[in-house]
Formats: C-alpha cells, structure tokens, sequence
C-alpha cells in the first residue's frame, strides 16, 4: 500500500508543532488557545451538529449533542451580552469574514450605499469585494494623515452622497477609531444611516474592558473574529442592544449559516468563562502596555517605529521597518528560521515598502511582561538590522519562559471540577504537547 501521502501529512504536522514549541509568534491574526478551549476540538462533540430546534420549532431533529448544546444559551451567549454590553448577540458565524458577510447583507440593501475605510487608512483588504457581491455600493471613508478620520470632508460627504451603512473594519491599526465623532456627524446629516463597527482584531481588548465598547460609543452593532486579541477558536459573533436590527442579522445568519460548528462553540465559551474568571481584564491591560513597551525599546535603538510622535500604539500592533539597506524577506526569513514568526505586509498606512506588523497577544497570553518585551526587542534588533548575529538560543530562552498559556483554567482545576478521568488525561496531553520544548 502507498502510504507516500499519510507520511507526509504526519511529517508535515510533526514539523510543525515542533517549530511551534520553539517559536514564539508576533503575528496579530493570530493567538494561542488555553488547553481547555482546544479540548472541545478533539472530543466527539467535534463532530456533532447542534440546531437549537426545541426552543424554535418545539421539538428535537437531531439528538447527537443535546448536553453540550446547551452551552450556547446558557454560557456563552449570557457571557457575551454581560461582556459586549449587548441585550442581543448572535453567535452563528463562524469566522470573521463571514461575520462581515452578514452584518452587511443585515444592514444594508442590495443596490445601497456603504462607507469603508480605505485600505491605506487600515481597511480589511477583502471588505470592498465582498460588498460587491452583495450589490453594495462602496465608498472610502476620507482619511486625516493615516490614522484619523477627516470629520470635515467626512461631513461634506454624508450631506452630498448618504450612505445606509458605515462598516469601520480596521484590521490594519495602531489607534482604534472611536465611532462617536462618526454617530454624532451620522444623526446629524444622515439619520437613517447604520454604524458596524468591526473589532475582530480588538474584540479581547473591548471585551477585556481596556477599549471603549462600540455600542456604548455610538455603533448601532459591532463583532467579528474571536481568534486574535480574544484568545478563542476560529468563530465570529456579533452584538446590538437593537432588537430589530438583531432579528435582522439574526435572519440572515441563519440563512448564510447551517451548521455553526458546535466545537468552536463550546471553545468559545470556555475562552469567555476564562476571560471573566482568569483575569481577563488584566490580561487585556497587559496586551496594550506591552505593545507599548516594545515599541519604545525597538525605537529607542534606532529602529523606525511608527507612531513615535503618538505614543505608537493604544492596541495590540507595532508597526517596524526593517534598517536601510536590509531585505525585508530575508529578514523575516531569518526571524523564522530563529524562532519569531512575524506578519511582513507591504502598504502599512505611513510606512512606505515592506514592513513589519507585529502583534504582542499571544506573548502575553504566554505571561510575557515589560521585561520580556526588552529582551524581545534586543533579537529582534538584529535580525531587523540585517547583521549576522543568530539570536536562537535567546528566542529559546525566551520561550521557555513563555511555555504554556496563562489567564486560564489548567488539568488539576478542571478535574477539581469533577471532569471524567479520561477528559482531564487527554487536556493533560494537550497541555504538554503544546507546552514549550
């Protein structure tokens, strides 16, 4: 028998989770899950359908996961209203795009007009073409230097070309936009005019209570990834205090989604049980004072951080520029080949070329602090600079500092909680085999 293609999906996987529990990853998409959300993902519950059909129709047409359905109105939807400060949220997307996908076909019509960020000011790159596909009529929300808004030309536009949505989806961000300046121009010159604000990059940060909340602010909804600054699976949520507006978005979810992926869901709402009991909030702090600090020590040797006359950050990204005369490719290779995975985009809103958008999320879901931002600086330093200084063994220090999550429940608490025998072996064995080696 030719097994050639099983080898290579066990080397490749192999590969892979032994780079990972070397490394240590600087990418803002991305995050590391505690080893209790990752359990639902390896337990049958993985693959069993959930439609919540007793409460909408009266009676049950699947049975697989009755008792883990549960989950979903008992935990994490009261978790998400109490943390999004929302009367309504809907927890049936399952990624951030599609998040996106149905906020606008929610809220606005085929044929309607949509204002954007445009993506030299920070808009999702995807976010124009998408509203293509549904009908939407786009137009660029005007920019103040590369991180503001223009109010003035902004009031220009909405009193000579009204929209009926405001979709501010910044995934590229140093300074998240507050919708309150737009809602008040918003009432004023467009009234009938809807405001979504995208925080699937910043949705640990609101929920964690570090940035303002979108609705408390003037968003009519907001939500979206909850794999970034929320340290959970790949799902998407969004929330509203407007119950028509929820059973709008509530209408077309079900529609635009079947099946919502039981699995993420229960990972999803252990990482909002963590989030509230494991000191999410202080985990939410930590995100954006570490931001900063790494910011500060890569400008303070020499480096060009962006932002530097504005303090450079209020999130979870740094933006850095390689030295002149050194190959951004060649120096992202070298990060990876020592241990950090960086994100390299070309286009960064005020940084011409090739740069570096680096996020400090996940370190800090590891217990990274100030100090481990210095010593993280000084390798990156190096590499950035194109000299020849392998920085490895210090990246590997680093890492086993930084070896397992934190602001999370572990094995011994869960079985404190009278989890079966087999249930705590099993997030044992996640726990190792994630674990710094």
């Amino acid at each position: 028998m030719d097994d050639t293609r099983a080898r290579i999906l066990v080397q490749a996987l192999g590969d892979h989770q032994v780079r990972a529990r070397r490394s240590l990853n600087l990418t803002p998409s991305e995050n590391t899950m505690s080893p209790l959300a990752r359990l639902p993902l390896a337990l049958d519950v993985y693959s069993r359908y959930f439609f919540d059909h007793m409460r909408l129709f009266g009676s049950w047409s699947f049975y697989g996961a009755l008792e883990p359905g549960r989950i979903e109105q008992e935990v994490l939807a009261p978790l998400l209203r109490e943390s999004a400060l929302a009367d309504h949220v809907d927890t049936r997307p399952i990624s951030g795009l599609n998040c996106m996908t149905v906020a606008m076909a929610a809220l606005c019509p085929p044929g309607g007009t949509m204002y954007v960020l445009p993506v030299a000011g920070g808009g999702h790159m995807s976010t124009a073409s998408v509203a293509a596909r549904l009908g939407i009529r786009t137009v660029p929300l005007p920019m103040s230097g590369h991180h503001d808004l223009d109010l003035d030309r902004l009031e220009a536009l909405l009193k000579s070309d009204p929209p009926d949505l405001v979709y501010v989806d910044q995934s590229t961000q140093l300074f998240p936009l507050d919708p309150k300046p737009l809602r008040d121009l918003v009432d004023r010159h467009a009234p009938a005019a809807l405001i979504h604000y995208d925080s699937s990059h910043t949705n640990g940060l609101i929920l964690g209570g570090v940035l303002a909340n979108p609705l408390e602010r003037g968003a009519h909804t907001f939500g979206g990834s909850t794999h970034k600054t929320l340290p959970g699976p790949h799902k998407g949520f969004l929330a509203t205090n407007d119950p028509c507006l929820a059973e709008r978005i509530g209408t077309i979810s079900a529609d635009f989604v079947s099946h919502h992926h039981l699995g993420e869901v229960v990972s999803l709402a252990v990482t909002m049980v963590e989030l509230k009991e494991c000191g999410g909030a202080h985990y939410a702090r930590a995100v954006v004072d570490n931001a900063r600090i790494l910011a500060r020590d890569l400008h303070c040797r020499g480096l060009e951080v962006a932002a530097s006359d504005r303090g450079f950050t209020d999130c979870h990204q740094v933006w850095v520029r390689a030295r002149a005369g050194t190959d951004p490719d060649r120096a992202a290779d070298r990060m990876r080949e020592q241990g950090l995975l960086v994100n390299k985009l070309s286009g960064l809103p005020g940084l011409d070329g090739a740069a570096f958008r680096l996020s400090v999320a996940e370190l800090t879901r590891l217990g990274a602090g100030a100090g481990h931002m210095g010593v993280l600086a000084a390798a990156l330093d190096p590499l950035l600079s194109g000299t020849p200084q392998d920085v490895t063994a210090e990246v590997a220090g680093l890492r086993s500092e930084l070896s397992t999550p934190r602001y999370c429940h572990g094995s011994a608490e869960v079985a404190a909680m009278g989890a079966p025998p087999e249930m705590v072996d099993l997030m044992h064995a996640i726990e190792s085999a994630n674990a710094a080696g």
